[in-house]
């Protein structure tokens, strides 16, 4: 029998962990101070079966994902730079001529072709039965199912850009097409009947703006899921800067050019929004930075249960970003970071769990470091960063919460994998226990995430504070419009 949503209190709104031996390690126990995990059948092995079975155990939330972004990556790669050339292409003609004249336009509809071709080809030579079985063999408690390649791909390609003025109808057949195979897969056509009778099946939304978000909604509707999954892998790698944003019947114009990806998100989230059923769970794929982690939960606020996952934690940790929420809701760079410390003469702190665990095992010596670098309170932040990365060895040894990643299996490196990890795994999970707790009282959710914005804005840099800014604002808008039944 399948679980009801949410299970525990705790599934209202959780951030998922990726499974891996550094995310639930048994020979670490404080590594398993997790809510949920997610294995990609991408990385099923013997071992991650284990772990599976092993975080089950323990009553972690489980899910399963189909693996498919992996592929989707493979594929706009053959294609994303011939993509961006004709995308650049066409930004020059808007801003010389006004307009994208019909050659581009065709050489974009000529593109597209070659990529609906390379996605056919992929799926026609995908095992979906072994895929289905590696899948449910792990018994998750929801399971991510089979999906159409195209749209994604085409964000990543860049050819959903607005200078396209791309239309939600071009992208219709690819949303048709994943519930034709959601279809197939709950009616058993690729075996496990028995097995996903067991697991709540969600079914996943692509889109790539709010037109294109409401009709995913419209099409999944008419398919029998236990929950959406909502695909922000393609709007999460745009490095596109955009001056409007379409919002159905308005067009959202900015004062300057913006970071795109926040706002698009926000864009998406509020179409999938208008004709979500709030009895229906929302699974958010592919989102892990802090302020957005808080603003997901004003904008999906209404509805039953969120799970939320991401690769970044871990692999922010393993590149050297720290997640922050002291000041704001932030990623930052680890350098810059030690670097204010040893300039201000003050050891770094920090609440978690991870990071408590860590300095006692390993402690640092912040005096010892600034007195061999030579650094006083007139040394820049930048060239403090800079003498740190220069000196690792220096690193390693007077604040080895700080050292770059790096091979070996000493006992301080493998400790220090899954403490930077489970760092900022923590900062996520204290802001999800921060939104689960004042998501019965909207008043108060909004305050919260209003003051979180606030936060943000004043230590971020320029353009992508006021990104987030804009997204709030836009949510406000239309989450007031919504709670008067205005909505177009």
């Amino acid at each position: 029998m399948k679980k009801e949503i949410p299970y525990y209190k705790r599934d209202k709104y959780i951030f998922i962990s990726n499974l891996n031996d550094v995310t639930a390690n048994e020979q670490e126990p404080l590594s398993l101070k997790r809510e949920g995990y997610l294995l990609s059948e991408y990385y099923s092995s013997k071992s991650n079966e284990e772990l599976a079975n092993y975080v089950k155990i323990k009553n972690n939330l489980l899910i399963s994902d189909n693996g498919n972004f992996s592929k989707m990556k493979a594929i706009s790669k053959l294609f994303e730079k011939k993509g961006f050339a004709i995308l650049n292409k066409a930004i020059n003609e808007e801003s010389e001529i006004g307009n994208v004249s019909e050659f581009v336009l065709n050489e974009r509809l000529e593109l597209i072709k070659l990529i609906e071709i390379e996605c056919k080809k992929s799926m026609a030579t995908t095992n979906f039965n072994t895929i289905l079985e590696n899948q449910v063999y792990i018994k998750p408690d929801y399971i991510i199912c089979f999906e159409d390649f195209n749209i994604p791909v085409l964000m990543m390609c860049g050819l959903m850009h607005p200078v396209f003025k791309p239309k939600a109808l071009d992208v219709k057949n690819y949303q048709l097409q994943t519930s034709e195979i959601f279809n197939k897969q709950i009616k058993g056509d690729f075996g496990q009947i028995d097995s996903l009778s067991q697991i709540n099946k969600f079914k996943v939304l692509h889109s790539y703006d709010f037109n294109s978000a409401v009709q995913s909604v419209e099409v999944a509707n008419k398919s029998k899921a236990n929950g959406y999954a909502i695909s922000f892998g393609g709007p999460m790698k745009s490095k596109r800067w955009i001056t409007s944003l379409n919002m159905g019947e308005k067009e959202i114009t900015f004062k300057e050019k913006l970071p795109e990806p926040y706002l698009i998100s926000t864009a998406i989230s509020l179409g999938v929004n208008k004709k979500l059923d709030n009895k229906t769970p929302v699974h958010i794929l592919g989102v892990g930075t802090p302020i957005l982690i808080a603003l997901f939960g004003y904008l999906f606020n209404n509805s039953k249960a969120i799970s939320i996952d991401s690769t970044a934690p871990f692999k922010d940790a393993y590149a050297g970003t720290l997640y922050g929420s002291k000041s704001a809701f932030l990623k930052m760079d680890m350098y810059k970071v030690a670097a204010n410390c040893l300039i201000e003469n003050k050891a770094y702190k920090s609440s978690t769990p991870f990071f408590k665990r860590f300095e006692k095992q390993f402690p640092s010596n912040w005096s010892n470091l600034r007195t061999e670098l030579k650094i006083n309170e007139y040394s820049s932040i930048k060239s403090v960063a800079n003498l740190l990365i220069e000196n690792p060895s220096l690193v390693e040894k007077y604040i080895p919460f700080f050292s770059k990643m790096r091979s070996g299996n000493d006992e301080m490196i493998n400790i220090l994998r899954t403490s930077r990890a489970g760092h900022n795994y923590w900062v996520l999970r204290k802001i999800c226990i921060s939104v689960r707790n004042r998501m019965n009282d909207p008043i108060k959710l909004e305050k919260w995430t209003e003051y979180q914005v606030n936060r943000y804005i004043k230590v971020t840099s320029e353009k992508w504070g006021l990104a987030v800014l804009e997204s709030f604002r836009i949510a406000k808008l239309h989450n007031t419009v919504k709670n008067n039944e205005r909505i177009e």
